[in-house]
């Protein structure tokens, strides 16, 4: 059964291999010319104790590895985007097929016919397809965390979407996930094409939900308030208000996933418009605010600003928090397979 199995998934499995390959060559020889240039800085920040000081020379190596991240935020979101986009299609192109296409074309009765039993042609069929799914998503998993390891020290920040979806052990939960989805549809739906494009709808909802609804409540956020005087506003990063709201740019731990910034509240919990405190908020015709001085004069009205994050510390753990539902998720699709397999026999 395991070499039918090869022989049946030999084309994708070299034209992957194939792809893999080609994606690792593009990760090394960009990967290793960036790595060079951002240990080469570090490497002449030393002497100087910081890339930001005073002197011309810290200046320019400050910039320069400010520059590091802009050079390659293009090439960076198209890896992110490979990498992300590689489970659903492995979900489409190898999971769907896999049992889908020999029930439409009806190959599955030659294997059901020998002495092979249904359930162990279908767990050496998900055995194989789904290890090789599992190690290519990891393979590029690793490569892009490796890749992009200098820029993401310089940003400082691992939570945005796409980001989070293509980072570490994430990926292969959802790379298991897409793979047994698609199979299972496909042994459903009886129908390659709409086993198909079923898993790519179903991948894209996933991506979408999973950011906004689900990942930010694995785990209990930390909330922090800051009143809004003198002292607090000294510490705020900038001011955004409209006609019926406004807020600070509150501050939050380095690292930090800034998960909820309601605007400025009174002593009521009640959201506060600007036009109620015109003497705080004169027209500056364009220029920055003074955020200590409009502070200083709301101070008096006990006004608070509350913001919400998931410090660094979350990081790995929500890491390992979503891969385990995922893979989860994929035991039970695997499982529903087994029971329509033996539901069938009876």
């Amino acid at each position: 059964m395991i070499w039918l199995t090869w022989r049946q998934f030999r084309a994708q499995a070299l034209t992957g291999l194939a792809l893999l390959a080609a994606a690792a060559t593009v990760f090394l020889v960009t990967g290793l010319r960036m790595h060079h240039s951002y240990t080469a800085a570090l490497a002449a920040c030393a002497p100087l104790h910081a890339c930001d000081g005073a002197t011309p020379a810290a200046r320019a190596l400050g910039a320069q590895l400010s520059q590091l991240p802009r050079s390659y935020e293009p090439m960076l979101m198209l890896l992110q985007l490979l990498v992300i986009a590689v489970p659903a299609v492995i979900g489409i192109f190898w999971g769907a097929p896999l049992i889908g296409r020999e029930l439409e074309t009806g190959t599955h009765q030659l294997a059901w016919n020998q002495t092979v039993t249904r359930t162990r042609w279908l767990a050496v069929k998900l055995t194989v397809v789904g290890v090789a799914a599992v190690t290519t998503t990891a393979m590029l998993s690793w490569l892009l965390t490796w890749w992009a390891g200098p820029l993401d020290n310089l940003n400082g920040n691992l939570w945005a979407a796409m980001t989070f979806a293509s980072r570490d052990i994430v990926p292969l939960g959802y790379a298991a996930f897409a793979f047994a989805l698609g199979t299972t549809l496909g042994l459903l739906v009886r129908r390659t094409l709409p086993a198909m494009a079923i898993t790519l709808a179903v991948f894209i909802a996933i991506q979408i939900l999973v950011p906004t609804l689900i990942r930010p409540h694995l785990l209990p956020s930390t909330a922090t308030t800051f009143p809004i005087n003198q002292a607090s506003a000294s510490q705020f990063h900038d001011f955004r208000g409209t006609q019926t709201e406004f807020h600070f740019d509150l501050p939050t731990p380095r690292g930090a996933w800034l998960t909820s910034q309601p605007p400025v509240k009174n002593s009521a919990g009640q959201v506060v418009r600007i036009d109620s405190y015109p003497e705080c908020f004169p027209d500056s015709q364009g220029d920055a605010p003074d955020l200590s001085q409009i502070g200083a004069c709301l101070a008096k009205y006990d006004l608070h600003e509350t913001v919400t994050y998931h410090p660094a510390s979350h990081y790995w753990p929500l890491q390992w928090m979503e891969t385990g539902i995922f893979i989860v998720l994929a035991g039970a699709l695997v499982g529903t397979c087994f029971w329509w397999i033996r539901r069938r026999q009876n």
